[in-house]
């Protein structure tokens, strides 16, 4: 693997093209991914998808041009979001145009203040483009109702981020933070990011440490990259069924091409297991191709499977895993996916997820334990009743159970035991509607309901005494049940009002602020909980 990364890092080096362009990824959390999903409903972007991502700042950069083209046909707000992010890629769309403030290049201390992109360092010749940038965000949290009493966290959180780009082939990207809490660790915890964080969790620290870095590689007809970054890939808004942001950060290598609408990726994945002594891995393909103008259709395989270094029939890009993984002993967990994206009219989007964990088309309606789905549909509806930037999403998603784990010790569908997939876990379902309105680039607004239904393993003494396929750690056992019910098991509902807020005065500073309600049910304990909860935060990326 060595040999390999540093052939591709010398090829690109001694290639050169005269256009200057950007290879590193924008980061799944950037907001420009909001306003290009958005342009897609709306059909400035016909066909744009949002079901996998990062893109690279070249490929978002080209998206932000089309839109340009379009700009008339945007409302008072879109083009107010689209300046924004034109002056974010300036570097990639225009570069003459660039008007950034560095601070370590001697400009006016005023810039500090300005409504413009900022760095602390940044350079560019005619080999290389290299941008430096401080990260920093205190949070408070708080919260009062019967989960964590009256409490309180704070968690300050500080680094840096180095992205660039070297003749115009190769692109790089580094980014490490560190933080630390004060107040209650509980409710800290209730933060995802946090309960899969080694440091934090495992190890009982008040501290905590996120890193990233990656290279990647332009290589013509496909890019290559190696390295660790967030991959998002699935059609939902509530959260995504085949891969999302909920488990720890993954090494991986990934090859991904792309000719006119057609896309292929090829990932292959390092994962984690802390009760396995062997090394666990994902491998994964996906195809994504347009329809008549009028939908996109992905299918794509996955498999997690343990071996001490990777297998070569996963290593194969094109490979169908499922009949390889038949031929290998059945030993893995393979997953089978179908998603939709159709675009019947302008504002309006439906879209689907289906995932095939298990089948056997035999037993198909019997109730047997091994016919794992999951399915997730909804529609998106952009200027709801002819309302300028008011949006609506309606979704429902469903795990049958089983879904996610695997008979097989250390097979999970996880990486350091929190799933890949949907936070909501197998033996589940949720209905999720949530309207959001942008009247401008400074300001976003998000209002939600969530009703989810679990059902949960029942537990005695911390033992399970009854497996229902309610937990993605807990495959099926020898002596479990052959049959199962759907939502079977301690049923546990959960009703969840969010409402969310995000200010950008100046560009690069940060406001946002979370109130949450939580109302749940405890069928087999007679209890009900209730709780607010919320959070305000203040963020820099200089």
């Amino acid at each position: 693997m060595k040999f390999i990364l540093l052939y591709i890092i010398i090829l690109c080096l001694f290639s050169y093209n005269e256009v200057f362009t950007q290879i590193e990824n924008v980061p799944v959390d950037n907001q420009v991914y909001e306003f290009l999903d958005r342009m897609g409903i709306r059909g400035i972007l016909p066909l744009y998808s949002n079901t996998m991502i990062p893109l690279s700042r070249q490929e978002v950069a080209r998206l932000l041009q089309i839109v340009d083209e379009k700009k008339k046909q945007l409302s008072e707000a879109e083009r107010g979001f689209l300046t924004k992010f034109k002056s974010e890629f300036i570097h990639e769309i225009e570069l003459t145009k660039e008007d950034a403030f560095v601070l370590l290049r001697g400009d006016s201390i005023s810039g500090i203040i300005a409504d413009k992109e900022k760095y602390i360092y940044a350079y560019s010749d005619s080999s290389i483009y290299l941008a430096v940038e401080f990260l920093g965000k205190i949070e408070h949290r708080g919260s009062s109702g019967d989960t964590y009493g009256s409490v309180n966290s704070t968690l300050e959180e500080y680094g840096g981020r180095i992205r660039g780009t070297i003749k115009n082939k190769l692109g790089f990207y580094i980014q490490a933070t560190n933080g630390t809490l004060f107040g209650s660790r509980a409710l800290a915890l209730s933060d995802i990011r946090l309960k899969g964080n080694v440091k934090f969790n495992d190890l009982n620290s008040s501290n905590f440490d996120f890193a990233q870095a990656y290279l990647r590689a332009d290589l013509g007809w496909f890019n290559i990259q190696f390295g660790r970054e967030y991959n998002l890939i699935g059609t939902g808004y509530s959260d995504r069924l085949l891969l999302s942001n909920n488990a720890p950060v993954m090494d991986f290598l990934k090859l991904d091409f792309n000719y006119k609408s057609f896309q292929f990726v090829f990932l292959q994945g390092s994962l984690v297991d802390p009760y396995s002594l062997w090394n666990k891995y994902l491998a994964m393909h996906r195809a994504k191709f347009s329809v008549f103008d009028l939908m996109n259709i992905g299918i794509s395989e996955m498999i997690i499977y343990q071996r001490t270094s990777p297998d070569f029939a996963y290593i194969n890009p094109i490979n169908f895993y499922k009949s390889s993984e038949h031929s290998l002993k059945d030993r893995d967990n393979a997953f089978l996916n179908l998603d939709l994206e159709i675009f019947p009219i302008r504002n309006y989007k439906l879209y689907g997820t289906w995932l095939i964990d298990d089948i056997d088309f035999k037993k198909m309606g019997t109730g047997w334990w091994g016919n794992e789905f999951a399915w997730q549909g909804g529609i998106y509806i952009s200027d709801i009743v002819c309302v300028q930037n008011l949006d609506g999403v309606l979704e429902y998603t469903r795990i049958e159970p089983y879904v996610y784990s695997n008979r097989l010790s250390g097979n999970s569908f996880s990486n350091n035991r929190i799933g890949l997939g949907h936070h909501l876990g197998p033996n589940s379902d949720e209905w999720f509607v949530q309207i959001s309105y942008k009247p401008t680039k400074k300001f976003r607004t998000w209002i939600s309901y969530t009703f989810t239904r679990h059902g949960e393993n029942t537990y005695q003494d911390g033992v399970i005494v009854e497996n229902v396929g309610g937990d993605v750690m807990q495959g099926h056992r020898e002596y479990d049940s052959e049959f199962v019910k759907f939502l079977d098991g301690d049923l546990v509902k959960n009703n969840k009002l969010q409402i969310r807020a995000a200010y950008e005065p100046l560009t690069n500073y940060f406001l946002s602020g979370v109130y949450e309600f939580n109302y749940s049910k405890y069928s087999a304990k007679e209890i009900t909980t209730r709780d607010n909860i919320y959070s305000l935060k203040m963020q820099i990326e200089f």
